[in-house]
């Protein structure tokens, strides 16, 4: 059983910690070799009492720190099953899907408690991935914008100015990843300056901040209203199709027993009943696997109440914020969508925000048009 070790086990709770405040794994790293901490190779090879064959320089990098930021380990759970091989005759292993492990929790004490966890585990499942720039810092709104007319993120772009009056300045915008690669021939740019969008970002959690505090029950019924109001197509859909699969089911359960009964009585040859059997077979596999994920979806419907109060409970824990942090953005934005300036001088620019826990993530994160994220862009 796992010992915790005290000497090393602060470094872990700060690398989770610096995680949740959204800290990139380069970032963490770079903190780790700042320190000194030692790796876990050579700490490995250390308690061996040998030299570590395999590292040279014995300095920290992103994979090491997301290994760790990924180990249930560190909140006492055992895995095992997290390797398989290609086939029974090809022997190369291969790690499996996360969900497919075997997990064992509270197998021993903890390093990290389990809300840093699942806070940092929410972080790594962000669209933004927490890019640095030059400067070494992350931007508040950094990888979480999209451009509304070819799906592509906003990258940052800082630009460097001198003037008399202000002597020399940096201006600091958003701009379109797909026009900065291939120029506006392709798409425009989407500029938008980060005090701009920062400033519309933080009015708008403000102002729902403050509904929540003003009438919590009310923004709690409108809040489920939209979730309720997304969900009731969808829902009507499943409702439909669980049915029909549900009546299906039935039938092939009666139409596979009968074949069976003939079979065995000599009323159908055994090549016949042998096809028979394997297509309703395959058929009954089919509906039983979509029958599943229908039972699943209908689950997912009990969850809205408890995402909506998550929300709710999140607004309030910012409500006193006076500017944009990484941390807040990672605690509160799903992604935003940028549209194009419009043409005509003043007129009011879109700018979508979509909301965890009201919004449904994105199925890919690399572009927002692909077909399943399913996102609904406003003609403009």
């Amino acid at each position: 059983m796992p010992v915790v070790d005290e000497t090393n086990a602060p470094y872990v709770r700060m690398m989770y910690k610096m995680r949740s405040e959204g800290a990139s794994s380069p970032q963490i790293a770079k903190a780790l070799n700042a320190q000194g901490v030692i790796t876990p190779s050579d700490y490995t090879y250390q308690r061996l009492g040998k030299p570590n064959p395999y590292i040279s320089n014995h300095l920290w990098n992103a994979a090491m720190v997301r290994d760790i930021l990924q180990n249930p380990v560190y909140i006492g759970s055992v895995v095992s099953q997290k390797q398989t091989t290609v086939s029974y005759k090809n022997h190369k292993k291969y790690i499996k899907d996360s969900e497919d492990w075997i997990v064992f929790e509270n197998a021993f004490e903890p390093i990290v408690d389990k809300e840093l966890w699942d806070k940092v585990q929410e972080v790594n499942k962000s669209c933004s991935h927490g890019k640095v720039t030059k400067s070494g810092v992350i931007l508040p709104l950094g990888g979480l914008m999209y451009c509304a007319d070819c799906g592509a993120k906003l990258k940052n772009n800082t630009t460097f100015h001198t003037s008399k009056k202000r002597g020399d300045y940096k201006v600091v915008s958003y701009i379109c990843n797909t026009y900065a690669n291939h120029g506006k021939t392709v798409c425009s740019s989407h500029s938008i300056l980060q005090r701009v969008i920062e400033g519309l970002v933080l009015e708008d959690i403000r102002a729902r901040a403050k509904r929540v505090i003003e009438d919590e029950d009310g923004e709690r019924k409108r809040y489920l209203a939209i979730k309720a109001s997304e969900r009731k197509q969808q829902s009507d859909d499943e409702s439909r199709l669980l049915k029909q699969a549900e009546s299906r089911l039935a039938e092939l359960d009666t139409i596979i027993s009968k074949t069976y009964e003939e079979r065995m009585l000599g009323k159908l040859p055994e090549d016949l009943s042998a096809k028979m059997l394997e297509k309703y077979t395959a058929e009954q596999k089919e509906l039983s696997e979509q029958a599943d994920k229908l039972y699943k979806a209908r689950e997912d419907v009990k969850q809205d109440s408890e995402d909506v109060e998550m929300f709710i409970q999140r607004l309030k824990k910012w409500s006193d914020v006076e500017c944009l942090t990484r941390e807040l953005c990672l605690d509160l934005i799903e992604f935003i969508v940028v549209y194009a300036r419009p043409e005509e001088y003043g007129a009011p620019r879109n700018i979508d925000i979509y909301y965890k826990f009201i919004s449904k993530p994105l199925a890919d994160s690399r572009n927002l048009l692909l077909p399943q994220n399913s996102v609904e862009i406003h003609q403009q």
